[in-house]
């Protein structure tokens, strides 16, 4: 969790949208949905209740920034930069993170169904308590990303790389793409529900044994 300065002062949209670097401040039940911001800096900020639906958000900074119950639904994320940032009880349901960097990243309890991360290098974050079903995670080398608890049913995996991510503790029925998962660690109960997957892979055909009558 960021360490935040126990005064912060508030900030509100016009302020917000007039000049690009703010440090210091609170944003609080703001309604930002469907704004399109551009190259903004947050350093050492809380971000609650605010609403983004739909925003476009392009090079945003967040250094040691708290997120909480803010709803990011359907944003489109490009090359944003986050060291030292908490994402708490947020909604990023069918939201798409394109390029940037995650170092020191904390999610927790989001939902994020349907959600798209691609071509995100090496991103260092922990996901706990969180939502993916029928996410699309792509293009990225996500061996230092950490789930626990996390629902991951129907996640689609397309060219990244899982190895030394630890799976344990989360459900992964209907998981796509299971040849990615090379390199990462599962518990064997896991292993059962990923059968259908691993079969697909390889192209095994499972069928039921003929039974002769008597």
């Amino acid at each position: 969790m960021p360490a935040l300065p126990p005064a912060l002062d508030p900030l509100d949209a016009a302020g917000l949208r007039a000049q690009p670097e703010h440090s210091d401040v609170e944003l609080v039940d703001l309604d930002l949905c469907a704004e399109r911001l551009t190259a903004l800096s947050l350093e050492a900020a809380r971000v609650k209740g605010c609403r983004f639906a739909g925003a476009e958000l392009r090079r945003l900074h967040c250094a040691q920034v708290v997120f909480e119950t803010c709803d990011f639904a359907n944003t489109r994320w490009f090359d944003c930069d986050f060291n030292e940032v908490a994402f708490l009880d947020c909604r990023f349901t069918g939201a798409s993170l394109t390029g940037g960097r995650l170092s020191a990243v904390l999610l927790r309890d989001c939902a994020a169904q349907m959600a798209k991360l691609s071509h995100l290098g090496r991103p260092h974050a922990l996901l706990t308590g969180c939502d993916l079903r029928g996410a699309l995670l792509m293009e990225s080398d996500l061996g230092q990303l950490r789930f626990a608890a996390c629902d991951l049913t129907g996640v689609q995996l397309f060219n990244v790389d899982l190895k030394g991510c630890d799976l344990r503790d989360n459900e992964l029925a209907d998981l796509k793409g299971a040849g990615c998962l090379r390199g990462a660690t599962i518990d064997a109960l896991q292993l059962l529900s990923l059968c259908p997957a691993l079969a697909a892979h390889v192209g095994l055909v499972v069928e039921e044994a003929a039974i002769e009558e008597g």
